[in-house]
């Protein structure tokens, strides 16, 4: 449609220009002595049109002409950066299909700008670290980081480090990708598990603190790696005494009344001689949620006032009656007061209930202090079969 409105138009004015050089009387004289020409104003005007157009046409065809090399250039660097982007993509496709040794060898030569060079080595080197190939690993990283991408290389080496169990050196590629984005939560996260597997708690601590602010951690894994380094931070401090019950005490209560974090601490004020504190936050820990290896644990206890830690143990008996452990733990208590009437009939009662090698254990201590070896010599055997099938 368009080429006949072209067409139409043309026409038109091929008409108009015939009418207006017919009737048009203005004519132009070109003189040039001795010569002399006369032409229509039409003519001189078609003339002068045409000799334009011929002197543009044979500008463009010279700018051409002269451009050519560099048209050329252009278009072989354009079909070396599409064959550069394909070896790319066949690279990535390889390492994403598993096909390592592939994505090796064509990330591992891949030329072109550095950004992506960069990129091209530290997949290579994941690539080789999946083939176990260590030497060719090192190269590619070191690669990697001359060309920009040291954060990714520095991310992956303590990746790596931690995969074989070197926490330390993977501490040193941790320190170094600080320095380049020292709020980077996946760095943040290596650095926790570092930190935890050199024992640097009150370091992981901090760590999980910056992954909190940053919500950079589920809740679930959040609680546990809190756990876990409160109850190491307190194993920590319970050897050097540094400040056992003002960290206790910055403890958030939802975690004071954890059974892991309740024991660590209870074991750690057991260690340093302070059994009355240890009661207080076995029994509030107990108060808040029943747990039998706490209930273990609370037998083991010798505060100073042992009567009443008994008459806790019955209050709490009353609430669980059939609760063996808990009448273990009684039966033990009774035995450090002398009561072995008492203590008998709780270790009765906790074995008919289930019977463990400790609470026979205990029996058999109980039989062999009131005269009756025979007896006692039953319940060793009993303990040593419930170890057996165990």
């Amino acid at each position: 449609m368009r080429w006949l409105i072209s067409l139409l138009i043309v026409g038109v004015l091929a008409v108009g220009l015939a009418m207006a050089g017919r009737y048009d009387p203005g004519y132009v004289v070109l003189v040039y002595p001795p010569w002399r020409m006369e032409i229509s104003f039409i003519s001189f005007a078609l003339a002068v049109a045409g000799l334009v157009i011929s002197g543009v046409v044979l500008l463009r065809i010279a700018a051409l002409t002269l451009g050519l090399p560099a048209r050329v250039r252009e278009q072989r660097e354009r079909r070396a950066a599409k064959k550069r982007d394909e070896n790319f993509a066949g690279g990535l496709k390889a390492y994403v299909e598993y096909r390592y040794q592939d994505a090796a060898q064509s990330l591992g030569q891949w030329q072109g700008d550095d950004a992506r060079v960069g990129l091209a080595r530290v997949l290579a080197a994941r690539a080789a670290q999946e083939m176990r190939a260590a030497a060719q690993r090192e190269r590619f990283i070191q690669d990697a980081t001359a060309h920009g991408a040291e954060l990714a290389a520095q991310l992956f080496e303590a990746e790596t480090c931690l995969d074989a169990k070197d926490a330390t050196a993977a501490l040193v590629a941790i320190n170094r990708a600080k320095d380049i984005a020292p709020k980077h939560t996946a760095l943040l996260r290596l650095e926790l598990k570092a930190r935890q597997m050199t024992g640097q708690w009150d370091e992981a601590e901090r760590v999980l603190d910056a992954l909190a602010r940053s919500n950079a951690l589920e809740a679930g894994v959040a609680t546990q790696n809190r756990r876990i380094t409160y109850a190491e931070n307190l194993k920590r401090r319970a050897e050097d005494d540094r400040g056992l019950l003002e960290y206790w005490k910055k403890i958030p209560s939802d975690f004071k009344a954890d059974s892991w974090v309740a024991r660590a601490a209870v074991r750690a004020f057991m260690q340093r001689g302070g059994h009355d504190t240890a009661l207080d936050v076995l029994e509030s820990a107990l108060n808040r949620e029943w747990n039998e290896d706490l209930v273990a644990l609370y037998g083991e206890l010798r505060g100073s006032n042992p009567t009443r830690q008994i008459e806790q143990a019955e209050k709490w008996l009353r609430a669980q009656p059939r609760d063996a452990q808990l009448l273990l733990a009684l039966a033990q208590l009774c035995s450090v007061q002398q009561l072995w009437g008492k203590a008998q009939s709780y270790l009765e009662a906790s074995l008919a209930i289930a019977p463990s090698a400790e609470g026979h254990i205990r029996m058999a201590e109980l039989k062999t202090q009131s005269g009756q070896p025979s007896e006692a010599c039953q319940h060793y055997q009993k303990a040593l079969a419930l170890c057996r099938a165990q």
